[in-house]
C-alpha cells in the first residue's frame, strides 16, 4: 500500500523548537536579509588562493561583487544565485549553510559517477578534499526520506568543522542547518550526532519502503554509545518525516562521523513523496 507524506507530516515539533524559529524570523525582520558581515580585510582570496585586491578607485568592493561564483557565493545574506553557480557547474542542486561553521557550500550530485565528488571538487576540478555530494540513489528535489550528503575531506578537509557537533556543549547550542533549492528554502533542526561503522547506510537500508526507513530509526534509537548525541523532543520520528544526513570518513578511527537532521520548515512546500507499504 501506498502512502502520500508531505511537510505536513513533518511531526509535532516542541514547543522550544517553535519559539526558536519565531524568534529567527523576527531577527531576518530586524536584521534585513541583505545585511553582510562587515570585513576589515582589504585583500580576499580566490578559490585558486591567489590574493586579489579588493579596493578599486578608494573604495571597498564586496565580497559578493568581487568574488563571483562558487567561491564567492554565501548564504549568509539568505540568497542564492543558482543561475551564476549551474553556469559554474551544472550538478549544483542545492545549497548548505550551518551557522557558526565554515559549511557555506554548493551540493552536487554527478550524472553518472556516485564517488565523482569524493574527488573533485566543486568546480570539478581534482581534489582530494574533494565537496558535498549526493549519489543517484537519491533524489536531488530533497523528497526523499533519508538524503545522505557525503562530505569529503576527512580531518583536514573543508568540513572538518562538522566534528564540533561530536562535542555535547557545541551539539547543544547549534541546531539550525539550512539547504537552499532553487526558488526554495529547507530548514532542518540537527537532532543526532554519532559515530557508526564504516558503511554505505543506502547499501543497508532501502528507504523507498517504509520498513527499511523504520529500521533505519529501530537502529538510530536501539544504539547505546554515551559519546552520541540525540536532541530531546525527536524520539518520535518517523518514516513520514524527511532527514538529511551528513556522512564524514573517520579515517582515525575506520569509522563514519553522521549527523542527523530533521526538516522543519518547506519555505515552497514542495516536499512531498508516495511512501510504499
Amino acid at each position: 500500500m501506498a502512502m502520500r507524506s508531505n511537510v505536513k507530516f513533518v511531526g509535532i515539533i516542541s514547543v522550544r523548537a517553535k519559539v526558536f524559529l519565531i524568534l529567527t524570523a523576527m531577527a531576518g525582520i530586524v536584521c534585513g536579509c541583505g545585511q553582510v558581515k562587515e570585513d576589515s580585510q582589504s585583500e580576499k582570496e580566490n578559490h585558486t588562493g591567489q590574493v586579489v585586491d579588493a579596493q578599486e578607485d578608494g573604495e571597498t568592493i564586496s565580497a559578493t561583487q568581487e568574488r563571483k561564483g562558487i567561491a564567492g557565493e554565501t548564504a549568509k545574506d539568505a540568497e542564492v544565485d543558482f543561475t551564476t553557480l549551474k553556469a559554474e557547474n551544472p550538478d549544483i542542486f542545492a545549497w548548505m549553510y550551518i551557522p557558526d561553521t565554515e559549511i557555506d557550500c554548493p551540493v552536487l550530485q554527478h550524472a553518472q559517477e556516485d564517488d565523482y565528488y569524493e574527488y573533485h571538487n566543486a568546480y570539478g576540478e581534482e581534489d582530494r578534499k574533494g565537496a558535498a555530494y549526493i549519489e543517484l540513489a537519491n533524489l536531488s528535489s530533497m523528497c526523499d526520506f533519508n538524503t545522505i550528503i557525503h562530505c569529503s575531506g576527512g580531518m583536514e578537509g573543508d568540513f572538518a568543522d562538522l566534528y564540533q557537533f561530536a562535542e555535547p556543549d557545541f551539539f547543544e547550542n547549534h541546531e539550525q542547518m539550512y539547504l537552499y533549492l532553487d526558488g526554495n528554502v529547507l530548514t532542518y533542526e540537527i537532532f543526532a550526532a554519532y559515530e557508526r561503522e564504516d558503511t554505505s547506510l543506502l547499501r543497508s537500508y532501502d528507504f523507498t519502503y517504509y520498513s527499511g526507513c523504520q529500521a533505519f530509526l529501530n537502529d538510530l534509537y536501539g544504539i547505546r554509545d554515551f559519546s552520541m548525541n540525540l536532541r530531546k523532543g525527536w524520539e518520535g520520528v518517523t518514516p513520514y518525516h524527511f532527514l538529511v544526513t551528513l556522512t564524514l570518513p573517520r579515517e582515525d578511527k575506520g569509522e563514519q562521523f553522521v549527523i542527523l537532521a530533521i526538516l522543519l520548515e518547506d519555505a515552497a512546500g514542495s516536499i512531498d513523496r508516495v511512501i510504499t507499504e
